[in-house]
């Protein structure tokens, strides 16, 4: 274990620095690693960077909200992230079956994470310090800010803000909100109208985008995928509007987002984050927190997703707008992971939402500010997007250079539409980039289905898989795709969940990746899911838990698809996985003469 300078958890670490007394006290559900790739570590280290003092409660007893005065009273607020993930995909699998293990806990945790752990820690975190500003952050309070569909209750709620009476919550890319926050609490300034923020107010804004109310999306579903579709517009790259939403407490007023800057994330990931375990946790050979294991030796390359895939809460939480690090920063940071006394040489990611995401620009601001897409990358990608990833070309070769560095893998997957962009980056992923197996998500093969979701046709991922293994072959390498399918999404019916598992028998290919839909807060399938209408207002199949649970059995190859005599003559004209469609189409030829 590395020795050096953990955040503080205890009072003799308090001690250990001289501090009678704290600025900030962050409370988490997720048990403390310190890491540039957790959020709480982050906004820790940045607080600390600063010059305040910090310290964090992982997985506070909120049965006992006395436990959270162990550390004192905090001069300026508290804050709270019910952890890395939504608390209801931490707790429940999709079927809502309770999870048996939770990769954010140590081996010693004896506290579980609460359901809906943002406003039960805020419940806890007011009676502790009634007087006190309670600041929400994370992935959980991000995407409840306003009105959202509730999967565990089955209902709509209201924002988390309304809920919890919080006084700000932070979306996004927090850590200069955060910096923001301390500093005006420091010096008596009112923390009002921060951007990157939400707030419930008395009044209605001067300016913004109204939103349907709260009591308007209870007596209609359909008004919640009206809200997304404003905020998916509103959200856009290169846009900073003002949101608001009524509620018989008041108004939810949701400040501009606030992006990183490249220099602002080159600076954050050199902080001394220490990439490890709070030693707490590693008493009497306890192993590591499962999740800070397979991302300890790896490198976030940039934030932001273009995609808008309709299932994914990362756009509007971190937002679509693509901020990269400079090459410089990557660097520095791989050479100083290089020269750890516990590293092994093998890098296991450089990437972030979408590792082939890096580097990717907008040609024209104006255009974007203008634009109401859900997505820059469906139903095509957007001309006005430089999508030619040489900037990721760039740093790849630059980093296998390095020494001190056998191996660098991507994990975290690429977006093959964008690949194929670039046949030069498929090329350079091939040979030198995968261990035996690389991540994509097409998540299904219907184009009924595949529209829902936002996710480009089928046949994009059978020609990236072709060039792919051929670019293997050509340095005898023998290399696999590792595709990841969605059961049970809206819209995917009976036939379709058939034609998907005809096309993985076709491939001989058994998935190792696979998840029934989950409807999470702040997604247009979400809405899609509680509305029972696509975007267009027509209405769309639900699959019912019967059919959820067939259709993931189809996709795992636990049963066999119906037989379809018109859809499987079609299909059998589809290629083979090493055979041509010429050979095929000659093969059969011959056979009639």
């Amino acid at each position: 274990m590395k020795s050096g300078a953990f955040l503080p958890m205890t009072t003799l670490e308090l001690n250990a620095r001289g501090w009678d007394e704290l600025d900030v006290l962050l409370l988490s559900g997720d048990d403390y690693f310190d890491s540039p790739t957790h959020g709480v570590a982050v906004i820790g280290r940045v607080l600390e960077d600063a010059g305040y003092r910090v310290a964090i409660i992982a997985r506070p007893d909120w049965t006992r909200p006395e436990s959270l005065k162990a550390l004192g009273t905090p001069g300026l607020f508290v804050g709270i992230s019910a952890g890395a993930v939504d608390s209801t995909l931490n707790n429940y699998t999709a079927d809502l079956a309770p999870r048996k293990d939770d990769v954010y806990a140590s081996a010693s945790s004896a506290t579980r994470r609460p359901n809906f752990a943002t406003a039960v820690y805020c419940g806890a975190a007011k009676s502790a310090f009634p007087n006190t500003p309670i600041v929400l952050g994370g992935v959980e309070a991000s995407t409840r800010r306003f009105a959202y569909f509730d999967y565990l209750k089955k209902k709509i709620r209201r924002s988390v803000l309304v809920d919890t009476r919080a006084d700000l919550l932070v979306f996004g890319s927090g850590e200069k909100t955060v910096l923001e926050i301390a500093n005006r609490l420091a010096q008596n300034q009112s923390i009002d109208h921060i951007d990157g923020t939400a707030q419930l107010v008395r009044d209605i804004p001067d300016q913004g985008i109204e939103l349907p109310s709260f009591d308007a999306i209870s007596a209609d579903a359909s008004q919640l995928v009206l809200q997304t579709q404003l905020l998916e517009a509103g959200l856009g790259p290169h846009k900073s509007n003002t949101f608001y939403q009524r509620y018989q407490e008041g108004v939810v007023q949701s400040h501009p987002p606030r992006l990183m800057t490249e220099a602002e994330l080159d600076k954050i990931h050199g902080l001394p984050f220490l990439r490890t375990s709070h030693p707490r946790y590693l008493k009497k050979g306890m192993p590591e927190i499962p999740a800070s294991i397979p991302v300890r030796w790896s490198v976030i390359a940039q934030r932001g997703c273009p995609g808008g895939c309709s299932f994914c809460a990362l756009g509007y939480h971190q937002g679509r707008q693509v901020i990269s690090r400079s090459e410089k920063g990557i660097i520095e940071e791989l050479n100083r992971l290089s020269h750890d006394t516990d590293f092994k040489g093998t890098i296991t990611d450089i990437g972030g939402p979408t590792a082939n995401a890096y580097g990717l620009a907008y040609k024209d601001t104006t255009r974007c500010q203008k634009c109401r897409r859900s997505s820059c990358l469906f139903p095509v990608i957007c001309s006005n997007l430089d999508v030619s990833q040489q900037r990721f070309v760039h740093l790849l070769k630059t980093a296998r250079t390095l020494t001190g560095i056998k191996h660098i893998f991507i994990a975290s997957g690429i977006r093959h539409d964008l690949a194929l962009r670039n046949r030069s980056l498929i090329k350079l992923i091939a040979q030198s980039f995968t261990g035996g197996h690389l991540k994509v998500a097409p998540e299904h093969t219907s184009e009924t289905v595949l529209k829902q979701m936002r996710k480009p046709g089928i046949q994009l991922l059978e020609e990236f898989e072709r060039i792919f293994q051929a670019e293997g072959r050509e340095k005898g390498l023998e290399q696999y795709l590792v595709p990841y399918f969605i059961a049970g999404f809206p819209g995917c019916t009976r036939d379709a969940a058939d034609s998907t598992a005809r096309w993985l028998t076709r491939r001989h290919q058994k998935l190792q990746q696979v998840q029934n839909f989950i409807p999470l807060p702040g997604t247009m399938a979400s809405a899609i899911y509680a509305a029972g209408i696509d975007e267009t207002g027509n209405p769309v199949y639900i699959p019912d838990a019967a059919e959820r649970k067939r259709q993931k059995a189809l996709l795992l190859g636990t049963e066999r698809p119906r037989l379809n005599r018109n859809s499987a003559r079609r299909e059998q004209r589809d290629v083979l996985p090493g055979h041509s469609r010429q050979h095929r189409k000659g093969r059969g030829k011959k056979t009639r003469k």
